[in-house]
């Protein structure tokens, strides 16, 4: 009887570990997970048709458990969720308990492989998709002697960012060695990015606004 459950819970955590990688936004930019889960599962399917009671069949359900714990842990502090990735580690937990019942002696293996393997799968977790920024930022480097940037700050940047979404940003010159004329302009949007010097007219800021957003050629 307890084969039939082992390969049970088995499938199911590899059905719901392949399904998660399909549908999880986070799973599926991890092609790394989906094959290391993929052979993982496989080889304990394996395993259970082969010798259920073999050492190595439950080492490695105490591993794969292990690592859901640490996959679990990343998505919980990230404030995710996703049923797949849960109902896989239910299956691998079921699986590890089952193959363990009759081998008390295997036990005490359990809290040596248990924290190792769920840093591996803390260390594994995919990082959350980044969204793609829908707005520019404009950091503008201006000394507080130099009349183009008051020509800038109260004339220019206003009237070309008029009725658009952009952030402006004031920074001090002095504090960026790069900069070698006032103003200099940096126009950022996700991770393109423009670099204007000198002090722009308003159409021309405007159109490297236009063309940081993809606008125009």
């Amino acid at each position: 009887m307890r084969r039939p459950i082992l390969l049970l819970a088995t499938g199911g955590a590899l059905a719901a570990c392949v399904a998660a990688a399909v549908q999880c936004p986070a799973c599926r930019g991890s092609s790394h997970l989906e094959l290391i889960g993929t052979v993982a599962y496989v080889v304990l399917l394996a395993g259970v048709l082969v010798r259920e009671d073999h050492p190595l069949v439950r080492f490695g359900f105490m591993a794969v458990s292990g690592i859901h714990v640490g996959l679990l842990y990343a998505m919980a502090s990230r404030g995710t969720f996703c049923g797949l990735c849960v109902a896989a580690a239910a299956c691998a937990f079921a699986a590890t308990g089952v193959a363990l019942l009759r081998h008390p002696r295997s036990w005490p293996t359990l809290p040596v492989i248990l924290p190792w393997a769920a840093a591996a799968g803390l260390l594994a977790a995919p990082p959350l998709p980044v969204e793609p920024s829908t707005h520019t930022r404009i950091v503008a480097y201006t000394r507080p002697d130099c009349p183009y940037c008051d020509d800038l700050r109260n004339r220019v940047l206003p009237e070309a960012t008029r009725g658009l979404e952009v952030e402006v940003v004031y920074r001090d010159a002095m504090d960026a060695d790069f900069v070698r004329r006032t103003p200099t302009l940096l126009l950022t949007r996700g991770r393109r990015f423009r670099v204007v010097e000198g002090l722009p007219t308003v159409d021309r800021l405007r159109g490297e606004i236009a063309v940081l957003g993809g606008n125009r050629p």
